[in-house]
């Protein structure tokens, strides 16, 4: 007999090992993905401390999430708009802020020749009990901040590096229960806010502070309570709260 959820979850932490190769050539720096989290957080990963794996239930839900990009990214490569020669259609893009040691890969990035208007895409997946927090009969409006900020990194990236005139940029969501799918358009002053994040915690490591100079309860750390509950460095580099 064999056991499957055994084997899958190696194949998983295999998956997991070649995805970090890309960021290999980044060490010392942020990765965009992260953006709105805990100071000591940012800077324990970006002095490449080690930091444990996700259980197999939590892995196999990040899978869906990645399956979930990878099809909606591949159908987008096979529609004609991505060799239409008014658009610049951007996949998995890299965008680097080298002067904020800042690295990061957008999902998706539309660009048009003619008027220098760029769109970003971030897409998500989520259960109903989140989907119905951001489109429900009371959605919340300060609904999933790391999220506008991530998104606001990768605009604001990019509209640099392309010289963009205008921005557009929304979160895609996907339903994991339903398979709704939905746009949610995020006002572009995230990109200001986002920036305004970045500079902070780079202001930190300018000044020679290291992950040990961060004490649990000073500025930034972590940003929300709740995020010593999920993290992989409580009781190991950090004893949280």
């Amino acid at each position: 007999m064999i056991n499957i959820e055994g084997i899958y979850h190696t194949f998983l932490e295999k998956e997991n090992t070649e995805n970090r190769k890309k960021y290999k050539k980044f060490k010392g720096y942020f990765g965009a993905s992260s953006a709105g989290s805990c100071f000591k957080k940012q800077l324990l990963r970006m002095e490449d401390k080690d930091e444990p794996g996700f259980d197999p239930r939590v892995m196999r839900l990040l899978r869906l999430g990645t399956v979930v990009h990878e099809d909606i990214q591949k159908a987008i490569k096979n529609d004609p708009i991505y060799n239409s020669n008014d658009f610049e259609i951007f996949i998995e893009k890299r965008v680097e802020i080298p002067e904020l040691n800042l690295v990061g890969h957008l999902d998706v990035g539309l660009f048009s020749k003619s008027n220098a208007h760029l769109k970003v895409w971030d897409i998500k997946t989520c259960a109903s009990y989140k989907w119905r927090m951001m489109f429900g009969k009371k959605p919340n409006p300060n609904g999933s901040p790391n999220y506008k900020l991530q998104l606001g990194t990768y605009t604001g990236a990019l509209a640099e590096e392309l010289n963009a005139k205008t921005v557009e940029m929304a979160l895609l969501w996907y339903n994991k229960d339903t398979s709704a799918m939905r746009e949610q358009y995020i006002n572009s002053e995230w990109i200001e806010k986002a920036m305004e994040y970045w500079e902070e915690i780079y202001e930190h490591t300018k000044d020679g502070k290291s992950s040990e100079d961060m004490k649990v309860g000073s500025y930034g750390v972590p940003m929300e309570n709740w995020e010593c509950n999920y993290c992989n460095f409580k009781n190991i580099h950090c004893d949280g709260i």
